[in-house]
């Protein structure tokens, strides 16, 4: 069967995800093509702004410089007339439609990515609360009103000073993309951002720049005097453009870089690197030509860097050790804790219970993972709350305190593994020794990324571009939780509970949980849940008996 006959009759072919996934890819070409040529003939224009001459002919023809050019076999003369020729040509050519096809299929690519399904990419449960409709509403607010912000701008006495003016507006996106760092994922905020500085480019092209030239060509059609100011204006708005250029192509390339979205500080490294390209396209505009040997030294500098130790990093830091091809299984998170012998076992007893939750559970969101993943089908619900008949599943339960005298067996040598597939961490909740290795092994065949988000452990924020790669990581400190993150795909989450010993579990599907071998004594247990908070109580552990015990959380 072709390849043809294979997606007419796949069932999976013509699954939601297949054809998102498709629409996805169809509108990112549309997008690049349109932005390419938007771009490239800008970049072109600006470079010619550079390098026209004025000469003894061009004094003679009453034309503000020429440039000749060599390209592809043939030589050309490039002229340059201010404001405008005393006779209009017969044919006349308009750069405007690849500014707004570059718009409008951004605008279509953000709304697939990011507002389709639920809005899940959009929304990150670790940055605010928000409902998808008010987290769509306001990424298209801010698209739309930053617009008239910045035009309103641009035409007050505020910006009588073209420095003063760029100042203020470099504030302005500094103040949204500080704004959306913290209500959306971070890699919608770079996007949003990057999305809005285009919008304002293509209108200036459409609200500025077309009427302005539009109105110096009817002027010289009908026989008047252009207008100077109109030119002036033009050529206002589009320098703002060009200086804009380089941040908004560095943002749309940031969606492949998580470790910078992801970052804790997004927004002032995304601040920090909207100078550098604006630094970059200013140079480019003073600067006729960069000598090639300062290309050739900036290269040699990346090269050093990139083969430095500064790109390598240590087996307990980085890639897991062993065999690099031994098959790998997620770690079933266990319902049972503490160590399996004892020396003494009269002096030990058993802390039994569950996990329960009175009121009704809020319902689990559906996921729309059509956009990571097309091996899934049917619907993927959030795993957050899992309670049937009042008992909580996922509960990560814990002594403590109580045992500072506790002189136990060392962390397992075995590694607890968590698994990124169907754009899942699995397992959800798990726990680890302190010095205990964890992996993380990455089963899908797209990028994720890893982000710790810990309070007393070291944070890390590491990517995970290809299918079976594997991480390797210890946490040297207790802390209930650190939650792992994918800043990608911001519903996927999995928490760990790092404790210094063995008793802990995590409640199954009836709530239950037991700690056995514990030392007779007092203790404060704990029940962590990622949704419902914590629960402590104190109990006192008898030695050969079985305490029971019930953790309540209430659902509001």
């Amino acid at each position: 069967m072709d390849l043809s006959r294979q997606l007419i009759h796949s069932p999976a072919s013509m699954s939601p995800a297949f054809v998102t996934e498709w629409l996805n890819l169809s509108v990112r070409w549309i997008h690049v093509i349109a932005g390419i040529m938007w771009i490239g003939s800008s970049l072109f224009f600006n470079w010619l702004d550079a390098r026209i001459e004025k000469n003894e002919r061009t004094k003679e023809k009453g034309i503000e410089g020429e440039l000749w050019m060599v390209h592809s076999g043939g030589f050309y003369d490039v002229e340059k007339t201010l404001v405008a020729p005393k006779v209009m040509p017969k044919h006349l050519h308009w750069f405007k439609w690849e500014a707004m096809f570059t718009m409008l299929s951004g605008w279509l690519l953000l709304d697939i990515v990011f507002f389709q399904g639920g809005a899940v990419t959009l929304i990150d449960p670790n940055v605010s609360d928000l409902s998808p409709t008010t987290a769509v509403a306001l990424s298209i607010g801010v698209l739309v009103a930053s617009w008239f912000v910045y035009d309103v701008l641009w035409r007050s006495p505020l910006t009588a000073n073209v420095p003063i003016g760029a100042v203020i507006t470099y504030g302005l996106v500094l103040g949204v993309l500080y704004f959306l760092s913290h209500k959306v994922s971070g890699r919608a905020a770079f996007l949003l951002t990057g999305g809005m500085m285009g919008t304002w480019m293509a209108t200036n092209v459409w609200v500025h720049i077309i009427p302005a030239q539009k109105g110096l060509v009817k002027a010289v059609t009908e026989g008047k005097k252009p207008d100077e100011k109109l030119a002036k204006h033009a050529k206002t708005r589009s320098r703002h453009n060009n200086y804009m250029t380089y941040p908004v192509v560095l943002i749309m390339l940031s969606n492949h870089f998580p470790g910078v979205y992801g970052h804790q500080y997004n927004w002032i490294i995304l601040a920090g690197l909207i100078v550098v390209g604006a630094s970059i396209r200013h140079l480019q505009n003073v600067k006729k030509e960069l000598a090639p040997g300062i290309l050739i030294a900036v290269l040699l500098v990346l090269l050093t860097v990139a083969h430095s130790s500064l790109t390598s990093a240590p087996v307990s830091a980085g890639s897991a050790g062993g065999d690099p091809s031994a098959p790998l299984t997620p770690t079933t998170p266990a319902t049972q804790g503490g160590p399996e012998k004892v020396a003494n076992e009269s002096v030990v007893g058993v802390l039994k219970g569950a996990v329960k939750l009175e009121g009704t559970p809020p319902p689990n969101k559906v996921l729309n993972v059509g956009t990571c993943t097309s091996d899934i089908e049917g619907p993927v619900t959030s795993d957050a709350v899992l309670s049937k008949g009042g008992k909580l599943q996922n509960a990560f339960v814990w002594i403590k305190s109580g045992l500072d005298a506790y002189k136990g067996p060392a962390a397992p040598g075995e590694p607890v593994v968590i698994d990124q597939k169907g754009c899942m961490y699995k397992p959800h909740v798990v726990g680890a020794r302190v010095g205990q290795k964890v992996i993380f092994l990455n089963s899908d065949p797209v990028l994720h990324n890893v982000r710790a988000v810990a309070e007393t452990n070291a944070t890390f924020n590491d990517m995970m571009p290809t299918k079976d790669m594997r991480l390797e990581k210890v946490f040297d400190k207790s802390e209930v939780p650190v939650r792992a993150k994918c800043d990608v795909h911001p519903w996927m989450s999995a928490f760990v509970g790092v404790v210094p010993h063995p008793f802990f579990a995590v409640s199954g599907e009836a709530g239950e949980f037991s700690l056995v071998n514990v030392p007779e004594g007092t203790y404060e247990i704990e029940a962590w849940h990622e949704v419902f908070g914590r629960q402590t109580q104190k109990v006192t552990v008898k030695a050969r008996e079985t305490t029971e015990v019930s953790l309540t959380f209430r659902a509001e």
